[in-house]
């Protein structure tokens, strides 16, 4: 980690590299716990300076719901004119414990890791994976991102990416019942995964040491076609 932040300081500013040293040092006492992983964590790292230089407020493996979730990326800062001003967004900021003028986004990074119990389901798990994430991570955060290394496929069902008007029910059921087989404590409420929403999809380049920023509608319709994969 600490050659990470050596490459890092030359192409950004102070008040940037020393968020960075307080986010490098909590997640060195968590990896010395055995709680992370090395190669986890240096995405973190990443996509938190980008967010930090996006004008976010950062903090790694922050404890939602009274430690029920952790996120792995919690950002806050002002909130933006156009962030929808509703009776969700009131309830969000009440949950959270934030003044209405602020907005949180959880990220979550996704490395592709795949159980010894799902060998025989890989794609199915990480769908289900990353539908759980969408919907329980929503409703904690005035928007939601998927961070992932430049090597892996997020596998997002397609229907979460369109418009919760546009989903069809029944998909949605479907969804739910995979997602009850791996996660019954809590379980995967089938209102949040009708009605939440992706904002954005982060790319980590570990080597290049950047990230690139995209619309989930863009990933789906930019990277999964080149590889031959579609998601439904």
């Amino acid at each position: 980690m600490k050659e990470l932040l050596s490459q890092l300081e030359p192409i950004t500013d102070s008040e940037t590299v020393h968020q960075l040293i307080e986010i490098k040092d909590r997640l060195v006492e968590l990896n010395r716990k055995r709680l992370v992983k090395i190669n986890h964590s240096v995405m973190q790292v990443l996509c938190a300076k980008h967010l930090i230089e996006q004008g976010y407020d950062v903090t790694v493996e922050h404890p939602l719901v009274g430690g029920q979730l952790n996120a792995d990326l919690f950002a806050i800062r002002d909130r933006e004119p156009e962030l929808e001003h509703n009776i969700e967004s009131v309830l969000i900021s009440e949950r959270l414990g934030l003044p209405v003028e602020k907005e949180a986004l959880v990220v979550e990074v996704e490395t592709g890791y795949v159980p010894p119990k799902a060998a025989l389901y890989p794609s199915r798990y990480r769908k289900t994976r990353i539908a759980a994430k969408i919907a329980r991570y929503c409703r904690y955060s005035h928007r939601f991102g998927l961070a992932t290394p430049n090597y892996h496929v997020l596998q997002i069902p397609e229907i979460l990416l369109k418009p919760p008007e546009l989903r069809d029910i029944e998909e949605i059921r479907r969804i739910k019942e995979e997602c009850d087989q791996i996660y019954k404590s809590p379980p995967i409420l089938l209102d949040a995964l009708a009605m939440s929403e992706t904002d954005y999809v982060y790319i980590i380049n570990v080597d290049q040491i950047n990230v690139t920023q995209l619309p989930p509608h863009e990933y789906l319709d930019t990277v999964l076609p080149t590889r031959g994969l579609t998601f439904h």
